[in-house]
């Protein structure tokens, strides 16, 4: 960090010092010249007085002094004169030594008499006099013979003068004057002083002022880096880190595996990547809302935590799944064990809010150098793995075999398939009637979801719904599959058949119903289709009513205000409770094939029908029996007060065209006659029961694969067993 305060204490200190020497120095350098200027000027004023009072009188031996040695010189009588006429001139001024010099540079005349004679020709200062220039300058002196004799210690301006009776006259001589300045050079030097300390004390009080606020701006720069430094922190803990768990992020993850990889790759060491997935965890959600799955997602990453070893990373990367990178991994065995211990540590009850929750989960493990070299390899490989572990029964751990990229990239191109299909309406509708058991018509139809694929082959309802739901297609081939049998319901009921109260059953997938807006979509369906909203009946099943969000409440809540009709259906095999039709308005209920299959000879299984039955009599809701095969069925379910009935007995689902056939020719045969003596071969490939788009074949008595032109043989014991 860059430390204001101290770098301007030194910087100050450093320019202090050089303004001072800076200052100091001009200072010096102005007071010279000052003395020099002022003293120059003095001794000139001192020689032109002398120049004009004593001069003329000595001009003349001036003029013949030249052809005199020094010795005859010194004693010759206008030398004594002379000097007193100097020493008169001279005195009450600051001038302690004069010299005359003659124009070839010998000294005429000096107060030091020993000096008289001495040839000074080169002097500086004789120099540039004798070419007409004032010369001075500031000599100091230890010892100096003065007019009044030896003195110590003195600093003397001098200064050379060129003598001469006009200025444009020549020079006669060179008149050098010395000037005492010592005390006037004492009085400049405490003048500096003074100015020095008054320079001093500014810059120190400018220095303090600049301190104070140098602090504050330093105080405000620390405050804005450390803030800037805990934001950067954040920031990178945030996009390194899991904001829930506290748990490294893939990002992290795949550095820290990018790390132990290049470990791994010079010790000749093993490296394992295991993905975890925590088994129907949307259940917690969907149930008991996400505040409680986020306590359980931090309880996990706490107990996988404490299962790690020194070394070890374990990472969040969403929802539900957990990625851990296993570096110095000794052998298989070692490995599994790991894993069993991360199983256990899941599989241990969670308490939260009053609850005891059982949690399992899948774990997938990819080996280096075996199953991958490189960091993003491992991670497919494991995830391909842990999703073969759910396959197998989930909570358990599963090693990633090769054959497993195979399968996935069979399930990428379905994905593509069914994306393309929906896109250009490969998917078609067939209907299975729903017959009165009182009247023997045909009231009704279930839509049923088909997909003849482009390669002229029909694709197993078994393979693309469970896909749909994974990959994000439910919602809309859900909402095809509405506004198509909502516009072949009014297309029916338009074509003057006779079929104002006819009804058409859809099935509409959990995840369809939890998002947010259905009502408004169903309601702008029907709008656009104009049907009579009571004849739509959506069937949903107990377990939505037991996962039952605000959001699914709320759409369930706006539908019924729309006019639509509700079946619970498969009543029986699920969570069965009173409680569901007390509290939500249900209009229906559709009992099971697995009830209806060994009737009437299976006394348990007539036992619940007739009580399924007797209870949605009491609560004045239609009920509906599936997967009906054989008379006797037909015949216990009208003693019993069944209500209506479809299945394999009364017709396979049919494509539209034929199916209203069957309608309008069917309309008063009696009930207890099979409809259609048909082959199962023409609809053998069944939908599950749990399908979310259209109910199935197989568990409500429909045909499992659909033909274009199906045959029409009488339905064999074969045709049964291939049904079930």
């Amino acid at each position: 960090m860059f430390r204001l305060l101290r770098y301007f204490s030194i910087a100050s200190l450093i320019s202090m010092v050089i303004a001072a020497v800076i200052l100091a120095a001009l200072h010096h350098f102005l007071d010279k010249n000052h003395v020099l200027e002022f003293g120059e000027s003095h001794n000139v004023v001192t020689t032109r007085s002398f120049s004009n009072v004593v001069w003329p009188s000595f001009r003349s031996f001036a003029g013949k002094a030249g052809k005199l040695d020094s010795d005859k010189l010194r004693r010759h009588p206008d030398i004594a004169r002379l000097d007193k006429s100097v020493r008169d001139a001279m005195r009450n001024t600051k001038a302690v030594k004069v010299r005359i010099y003659q124009p070839n540079g010998s000294i005429l005349f000096s107060t030091d008499a020993e000096e008289i004679g001495a040839d000074y020709s080169l002097d500086p200062g004789f120099v540039a006099a004798r070419q007409g220039a004032v010369f001075s300058k500031i000599t100091h002196y230890d010892k100096l013979n003065s007019l009044d004799g030896e003195i110590l210690n003195r600093d003397t301006l001098s200064s050379y003068v060129p003598l001469r009776q006009g200025s444009s006259e020549p020079i006669e001589g060179i008149f050098e004057i010395y000037s005492d300045i010592t005390d006037m050079l004492a009085s400049e030097v405490e003048e500096q002083q003074d100015v020095a300390i008054s320079v001093a004390a500014m810059l120190v009080a400018l220095y303090g002022i600049l301190f104070f606020i140098v602090r504050h701006a330093d105080r405000i720069i620390r405050r804005q880096y450390n803030q800037q430094r805990s934001t950067e922190q954040r920031l990178l803990h945030a996009t390194t880190y899991d904001t829930l768990t506290e748990l490294p992020n893939r990002v992290l993850l795949m550095d820290r595996i990018k790390q132990a990889l290049v470990a791994a790759e010079r010790r000749s060491n093993l490296l394992a990547v295991a993905y975890v997935d925590l088994d129907s965890f949307k259940n917690v959600n969907n149930s008991l809302g996400h505040h409680v799955g986020d306590k359980v997602l931090q309880v996990m990453a706490k107990r996988l935590t404490g299962c790690m070893r020194e070394g070890d990373t374990i990472s969040r990367i969403g929802g539900d799944e957990f990625v851990v990178s296993l570096p110095d991994i000794r052998s298989s065995v070692n490995l599994f064990q790991i894993a069993k211990k991360m199983l256990s540590a899941i599989a241990m009850p969670v308490e939260i809010e009053g609850r005891e929750l059982h949690i399992t989960a899948s774990i997938g493990i990819a080996l280096y150098p075996e199953h991958g070299k490189d960091a993003d390899t491992l991670m497919r490989n494991a995830d391909l793995a842990m999703y073969s572990a759910k396959q197998l029964g989930r909570n358990r751990h599963q090693m990633y075999v090769e054959h497993m990229s195979e399968q996935v990239q069979q399930q990428v191109q379905l994905e593509d398939e069914m994306w393309r299909a929906l896109g250009s309406n490969e998917f078609v509708l067939y209907y299975q009637p729903v017959i009165d058991l009182k009247t023997g018509i045909i009231v009704g139809a279930e839509a049923l979801l088909r997909w003849p694929n482009n390669h002229g082959k029909w694709i197993s309802p078994d393979e693309f719904i469970p896909l749909s739901e994974k990959c994000g297609l439910i919602a809309p081939l859900s909402e095809w599959v509405l506004m198509e049998a909502c516009a072949q319901l009014q297309s029916w009921r338009e074509g003057g058949y006779g079929l104002g109260d006819f009804t058409m059953a859809v099935n509409l997938s959990q995840r369809h119903f939890e998002s947010a807006g259905l009502a408004a979509i169903v309601s702008d369906m029907i709008e656009q289709t104009e049907i009579d909203p009571r004849c739509l009946h959506l069937d949903i099943s107990e377990g939505m009513l037991t996962d039952m969000s605000e959001s699914i409440r709320t759409n369930f809540e706006g539908l019924k205000r729309v006019g639509i009709k509700f079946s619970l259906d498969n009543f029986g095999t699920g969570f069965s409770s009173l409680g569901y039709l007390r509290n939500y308005p249900i209009d229906l209920l559709k009992i099971d094939r697995a009830f209806i299959r060994d009737l009437p000879e299976d006394g348990d299984h007539a036992a619940i029908v007739t009580t399924i039955i007797a209870l949605a009599n009491s609560l004045s809701l239609t009920v509906v029996a599936k997967g009906v095969e054989s008379d006797g069925q037909i015949n216990f379910l009208q003693e019993s007060g069944c209500h209506q009935a479809q299945g394999f007995l009364f017709s396979r689902p049919l494509p539209p065209d034929e199916f209203i056939s069957l309608v309008l020719e069917r309309r008063d045969m009696r009930i207890t006659q099979s409809l259609i003596p048909f082959d199962s071969a023409a609809d053998s490939a069944a939908i599950p029961e749990n399908n979310p788009v259209a109910k199935s074949g197989s568990q409500s008595g429909e045909s499992s694969e659909v033909k274009q032109k199906p045959s029409r043989k009488p339905r064999t014991k074969k045709d049964k067993n291939e049904e079930a």
